[in-house]
């Protein structure tokens, strides 16, 4: 009972309406890690305290009230999933993938999964494989290849359940005994057809079929497209098959390439019209059929290109302690790694002989530093994440 009554409150605060997932991320590590309070006891709380320990505007505390007044209809949703062997999985949980917070950070990890299928496939070590949805006969057995290689790996392959790459790379994992994970883009419970059809890897621990949206959400072209972050964000490895100059593929790889992740693309042949050529002079690494790095450029320079790239971003200035003002600096930004804090707060915490202004003026100016507004603002490192909800 008090797991049902735990998965509703998690699924009323994954769902808030439009609330970014970074808002939700950061709220959450407000409730469960600084405050360490239970959902139960938060939802207990009056509008007034919200405002003032939370720091929430008008319209956040009339979307959580929302969020409070539905959760009888939550609790039915989160009922049923019980009752036909779904799970649902907090980011706060044990069994989240690890992977999926490394690549997506509390900007863009999903605060909930929805699972069905062997858990345990969450934490092996993933292959992403994605194309068009149109893709050639060339593009299709390029995923057979690479799926076949990632089966004899012992790896996991990571696919989106759309025609053409995501379907042949499902299916082939299927035929070389390999395991799957199935990134739908709707809620996990509409996706009755799909479980009849694959029941029996289902059983078998081979397939897991995964959901980041609502659970009784439709198909929608939206989702669809939000969906290939996390299929990118849930391997190590990510192949692309085949991509246009837009859609899903090509966003998830050009947000693949802005995040320094590694992209093999499959090198097209001389009268392909596609746009893998694109993503390769952007950065993609160029394979042959089989996913193996192609012989026309050199691989080192790939992860020479990622070390100057490491270099290029490594923040300036942060670690110097020429002076007593760099090491104060320096506290400071290593008390925010570990959560938000008011400028007060901050003071308080390091016993800052600074001036409320200059305090003031370099957490605004710093590039490291993140403000989250409310009353008062509280900062933390832009791009931090609490230790205990996220790797």
């Amino acid at each position: 009972m008090k797991s049902l009554i735990d998965n509703t409150y998690w699924i009323a605060v994954a769902h808030l309406p439009r609330w970014p997932t970074e808002r939700i991320n950061r709220f959450i590590i407000q409730v469960v890690h600084e405050h360490k309070m239970t959902w139960a006891d938060f939802f207990e709380l009056d509008s007034k305290v919200w405002k003032e320990t939370f720091g929430f505007s008008d319209k956040e505390i009339n979307d959580v009230e929302v969020a409070r007044n539905d959760l009888p209809r939550l609790a039915f949703i989160a009922e049923q999933l019980d009752s036909e062997g779904f799970q649902v999985i907090p980011v706060n949980s044990p069994d989240y993938p690890t992977v999926l917070k490394d690549n997506l950070k509390v900007k863009s990890s999903p605060p909930v999964i929805y699972i069905k299928g062997r858990k345990g496939l969450l934490q092996e070590e993933a292959v992403a494989i994605v194309g068009a949805r149109k893709s050639g006969n060339l593009a299709l057995e390029f995923t057979d290849h690479v799926a076949k290689k990632t089966v004899q790996e012992h790896k996991v392959v990571v696919s989106g359940f759309a025609k053409g790459v995501d379907k042949q790379a499902l299916d082939s994992s299927i035929k070389y005994n390999g395991k799957s994970i199935i990134v739908l883009p709707q809620g996990i419970l509409t996706f009755q057809a799909g479980f009849k059809k694959y029941y029996q890897p289902i059983i078998n621990g081979d397939v897991l079929v995964l959901s980041t949206f609502f659970p009784k959400a439709g198909w929608e072209v939206g989702l669809a497209m939000a969906r290939n972050v996390y299929i990118y964000g849930l391997a190590k490895e990510i192949y692309v098959a085949e991509s246009d100059n837009k859609g899903g593929t090509w966003e998830g790889a050009i947000d693949g390439l802005k995040r320094k992740r590694r992209i093999y693309v499959r090198m097209p042949k001389q009268n392909e019209k596609n746009a893998n050529k694109v993503l390769i002079d952007m950065g993609g690494i160029p394979v042959d059929m089989n996913g193996e790095i192609a012989n026309t450029k050199n691989p080192l320079q790939y992860s020479i290109r990622d070390q100057e790239l490491n270099i290029v971003n490594e923040p300036a200035g942060i670690y110097e302690v020429a002076d007593k003002s760099k090491n104060i600096e320096r506290e400071i930004l290593d008390l925010l790694k570990k959560g938000s804090f008011s400028a007060k707060e901050i003071m308080l915490t390091l016993k800052l002989d600074w001036e409320g202004k200059k305090l003031s003026n370099f957490l605004k100016s710093n590039p490291n530093v993140k403000s989250l507004g409310g009353k008062p603002a509280r900062f933390c490192i832009s791009d931090s994440t609490a230790p205990s909800l996220f790797g």
